[in-house]
């Protein structure tokens, strides 16, 4: 498929992503944007989960922040079975 267009602007804006893996599971947070991406490996691949907004005094800015955000949301969705 070719997408077809008359013009192009060639202004491009950076953006910060971080995120963490724990054991299958990878939490990302866009510094731009208010929600986290839970996704969950799958054979190599990572696969969309979930995303959890996240506004307020929970605004993540740093690895730190996103590891408890991550930690959190495991104990309260992840169930362990022997």
């Amino acid at each position: 498929m070719k997408i077809k267009m008359k013009d192009i602007n060639l202004k491009s804006t950076w953006g910060t992503k971080i995120y963490i893996d724990i054991d299958v599971l990878r939490f990302t947070k866009d510094v731009d944007l208010s929600c986290v991406e839970i996704q969950i490996e799958n054979n190599g691949e990572y696969e969309f989960l979930e995303a959890v907004e996240v506004a307020g005094t929970l605004a993540i800015a740093n690895h730190d922040e996103l590891k408890e955000f991550a930690l959190k949301w495991i104990i309260k969705n992840v169930e362990f079975t022997s």
